[in-house]
């Protein structure tokens, strides 16, 4: 039985009456009633909300589906405003789409599995290389690689940091500490970390074991004041398994193969993107819930696939015409 129900038979059973209205004076029993009903259904209100969000940490009332995210317009103009909107996927493939997903989450780490997935169950295979940006490089997302036979050609956050020269602005930095032959660290002034524990993280989709490091002399070294703020010295987590990923990407990312497999990602990939944006005035989704907005991004990556056929089959057209003036003028000159 409901607690409100309890009060109410107790109101019966002593004979108090619920009153209403201008001029009616509430009774102490009936106050607390209306406050637990009104605190009742605000908790019911707040766990409609929370089924709605799922893991998400916000959405729009007038569109669910959608999460509250920094536009690259807002981002790049600071204007600290956020929209709803999705997170499309696109996987390109010499200028045609291959697949799309479409996401309410706002990282693009999350998204990279989910994606592969779904590549898998339309083509019955998974390609042998996935040139992206650093937004996708994280342990995860390496190790589901690692399991599938996929070369690793994601950048990681942290990779063009690491690429700049160390100087007196980022040496206090971990990616400019210097390293130890079995990946320890050394920090500015020359002293070793030491292990302090190991920890095994199973938030992810693969066990992750972290190193916890911590330098014990930071006691009276003149650097520590930018160096760290903490009062038992500087500390480091790393995960081994992380850094040797991160090593297998840097070798593979400054290859010859690496460097014309990333300039082709950036032309057709995210020229598929301004295409769309740019050329073509698609610059926003026009239909709400996630359904609807799924069929949408489908129609139009269509529409980019069937100019893109058209415009090939067009260039080849020409080709081959010009190939056939050439033969012919080679033809006349003999007969001549």
């Amino acid at each position: 039985m409901r607690v409100t129900d309890k009060i109410e038979i107790y109101m019966k059973d002593n004979g108090i009456e619920f009153v209403h209205g201008k001029g009616c004076r509430k009774s102490e029993i009936q106050k607390l009633y209306d406050e637990l009903a009104k605190e009742a259904m605000k908790l019911f209100e707040y766990a409609l909300h929370f089924d709605m969000l799922g893991d998400r940490n916000s959405c729009s009332k007038t569109e669910p589906d959608a999460t509250f995210m920094h536009m690259k317009y807002d981002y790049y103009n600071h204007t600290n405003v956020f929209k709803p909107g999705y997170n499309v996927q696109v996987g390109v493939s010499d200028g045609f789409i291959r697949n799309i997903y479409v996401s309410s989450d706002c990282s693009d780490i999350q998204t990279y599995i989910p994606f592969m997935e779904k590549y898998k169950l339309m083509y019955g295979k998974l390609p042998l290389k996935t040139p992206a940006d650093a937004g996708y490089g994280s342990y995860d997302n390496y190790m589901y690689c690692r399991e599938n036979d996929i070369e690793l050609f994601m950048k990681y956050p942290g990779y063009y940091e690491e690429s700049k020269k160390t100087n007196d602005k980022n040496r206090f930095r971990v990616s400019h500490f210097e390293r130890t032959e079995d990946g320890g660290y050394i920090c500015p002034a020359g002293h070793e970390f030491e292990v302090d524990k190991v920890t095994t993280d199973t938030r992810g989709v693969y066990a992750r074991n972290n190193i916890k490091l911590i330098n014990h002399h930071c006691d009276g070294c003149p650097f520590r004041s930018r160096c760290t703020k903490s009062k038992i010295g500087r500390s480091i987590n790393y995960c081994k398994e992380l850094d040797e990923f991160h090593n297998e990407v840097r070798k593979n990312v400054t290859s010859e193969e690496g460097k014309k497999l990333m300039f082709k990602r950036d032309n057709e990939t995210e020229g598929t993107f301004g295409d769309l944006k740019e050329n073509m005035g698609y610059d926003r989704l026009y239909r709400r819930g996630h359904d609807n907005v799924q069929m949408e991004i489908y129609l139009v990556a269509m529409g980019h696939n069937i100019r893109k056929y058209q415009k090939l089959k067009k260039r080849i057209k020409e080709t081959e015409e010009k190939q056939m003036k050439r033969v012919r003028g080679l033809l006349r000159l003999f007969i001549c």
